[in-house]
């Protein structure tokens, strides 16, 4: 997750929802996306047999830019981070993208009021946040804004409580801004716009 140090005085009050105190609690991951999405867009629930395909993507492009953070994880780090989350330890629904069923990326939410360090936390009642990134061979095709809005279509807003979804990428990972605004994002009035901001927060309302 890529949660900023933005203080949420920053926000416009009364922009979003309220928020309440956090606690962590262990998700019930959503079973696969019945059926494809227009485009063969899917997702299923990830395993533990696509953590050596997580470190190869982490370790390619956008996603070892943005993501990885410019440093190649190790398949012990990749374990470390992820296999809490196959086994359902962590409150962070974990999703493969698959197009025409072959796996295409990596995205997760989570309800905000688990995670009090994110950007957005000030509003975290009836909130989720998502993160993603795809393999690199599918950067580039249109495939990003159609995935998004099919995530948080089927996958974030299928649960009933979630009333508004955020991202927070990083403000020169313009390609993950284009899109987030194409799938419907819109920049949180009020938030940081200084340069060196660590992230641009974007949310989606029902």
């Amino acid at each position: 997750m890529h949660f900023a140090s933005v203080p949420p005085a920053s926000f416009a009050q009364g922009s979003m929802p309220g928020s309440r105190k956090a606690q962590a609690r262990e998700v019930t991951s959503l079973p696969t996306t019945e059926a494809p999405q227009p485009g063969g867009l899917c997702f299923r629930p990830l395993t533990a047999e696509d953590l050596p395909l997580l470190q190869r993507w982490l370790s390619e492009g956008a996603a070892l830019e943005w993501y990885a953070l410019r440093v190649p994880p190790t398949a012990e780090a990749v374990s470390r981070k992820y296999l809490p989350r196959v086994r359902g330890e962590e409150p962070v629904d974990a999703k493969i993208l698959l197009i025409a069923g072959q796996p295409a990326g990596y995205f997760q939410s989570y309800r905000l009021e688990d995670f009090p360090d994110h950007p957005a936390a000030a509003y975290a009642k009836r909130a989720a946040g998502i993160d993603f990134f795809l393999a690199q061979e599918h950067v580039g095709h249109g495939v990003g804004p159609r995935a998004i809005a099919a995530f948080v279509r089927e996958v974030v807003f299928a649960r009933p409580e979630v009333e508004i979804c955020f991202a927070d990428p990083a403000p020169r990972n313009q390609r993950s801004v284009r899109a987030l605004r194409r799938a419907g994002f819109r920049e949180v009035q009020g938030d940081d716009k200084s340069a060196d901001r660590a992230a641009l927060l974007l949310y989606i309302a029902r």
